[in-house]
């Protein structure tokens, strides 16, 4: 394995510790392992994950704040959820932005899903990324952007091709960002301020991919052959400025884990919504209906789902709606809802592309009837590989 499949890696943050060790071999992961107060025979002994195939862990990144009391804590400027398939040695993982709209737990209001952290620490953000997602949180790392800064000083810089000039000052915040587009060494002050800027008009979905860019230049920074005499130093770094819940021994694991994956077997994606304004605050509104879908292929390591078009065709008011909402559940796209041209179906009818596909059969039998295949035709919509006509016998 070379070392650009590490770049890749490093965007997790959760084997950041890990892939550092793996990146200089057998003697770091020992350098590691003395570092965490690991034995070797508890690295042994104990199994990692509770037997699991699965974990989700949840990667923080906490914002500066500006509190010389250590009890006072920031919002989260970066919220990922990583799901690591143990069996079938793959990651993936979905960019939750941080001002995406939810009902904290324990509050009776909407609030900013950052705010979770403010509230109740770790614990508090994975159960809000819990409820709104719909998975379990395992673990948790958190670390904070001073850490950050230190390592990119600690590494001698990063190269980053900014995209365009930033400039953004907040006196208040303490945040002054001052960079010019072109192709740029940054040292650590430079680094924080290129992916803390989110004042564009994507916002903070630029923000994330900045962040993700970011990363990508650190860890060629961290693999590259200059840097390896600097890892017990980097590892110090790291290790000063993460909180986890992670063990030694499932930290090693997830380094050992992630030299075998292979690049595509790691891939990312941004919760979808969209930005709102509301009562003056800006909000990232998530799509609620899309979000099963993307989980069950992101996190739950599913066939991507086939594209579905609900229409009544019974008559009855809300049928396809219902139908809809039942499918959106199971992690079905519904693309479509709507009127069929006609409202005398006594018996639902599945339309597909493919009706042999365990997921259209999975919708037949729902509707206790027998796929038929889909012809090209202009009356159901062209994005759709499985037409459902809800009859009068949906209920």
């Amino acid at each position: 394995m070379g070392m650009s499949d590490w770049r890749k890696k490093l965007l997790w943050g959760l084997v950041v510790v890990g892939a550092l060790a793996m990146a200089a071999g057998g003697a770091a992961l020992r350098l590691v392992s003395e570092k965490l107060d690991t034995s070797a025979s508890r690295l042994v002994l104990e199994r990692p994950f509770d037997g699991r195939d699965i974990i989700y862990i949840l990667v923080l990144g906490e914002d500066d704040t500006h509190s010389k009391d250590p009890s006072v804590r920031g919002r989260t400027d970066t919220i990922l959820v990583a799901a690591v398939d143990l069996k079938n040695r793959r990651a993936q993982g979905i960019s939750i932005p941080r001002d995406t709209r939810v009902q904290l737990p324990g509050r009776s209001s909407y609030e900013k899903i950052n705010a979770a952290y403010v509230h109740g620490g770790a614990q508090a953000s994975a159960q809000a990324v819990a409820d709104l997602l719909g998975v379990p949180i395992h673990y948790y790392v958190k670390t904070n952007i001073e850490g950050l800064k230190n390592l990119v000083d600690l590494l001698g810089g990063v190269e980053i091709d900014i995209e365009k000039d930033m400039r953004y000052v907040d006196r208040r915040g303490g945040l002054y960002i001052n960079l010019k587009k072109g192709y740029r060494h940054l040292d650590g002050d430079k680094a924080l301020q290129y992916v803390r800027f989110r004042h564009d008009r994507m916002g903070d979905l630029s923000r994330i991919q900045r962040q993700q860019k970011f990363l990508r230049a650190l860890a060629r920074r961290v693999t590259a052959p200059e840097n390896w005499t600097k890892l017990p130093q980097s590892i110090d770094e790291i290790l000063a400025n993460v909180e986890t819940n992670l063990s030694a021994r499932e930290i090693l694991a997830l380094a050992r884990l992630a030299k075998d994956i292979p690049e595509d077997a790691v891939k990312t994606a941004t919760l979808p919504g969209a930005p709102a304004n509301i009562g003056g605050i800006s909000y990232y509104l998530p799509a609620t209906d899309e979000i099963p879908a993307l989980v069950a292929e992101m996190l739950k390591f599913e066939a991507p789902k086939p594209t579905v078009a609900v229409l009544n065709g019974s008559g009855v008011a809300g049928s396809a709606e219902r139908l809809a909402e039942v499918l959106r559940g199971a992690g079905y796209r519904v693309t479509k809802t709507g009127n069929a041209r006609r409202f005398d179906y006594e018996r639902s009818v599945v339309l597909a592309r493919d009706p042999n596909d365990v997921q259209t059969l999975a919708i037949a039998e729902l509707l206790n009837c027998r796929p038929d295949r889909l012809e090209p035709d202009a009356k159901y919509p062209a994005d759709a590989r499985v037409v459902v006509i809800v009859g009068r016998d949906y209920y």
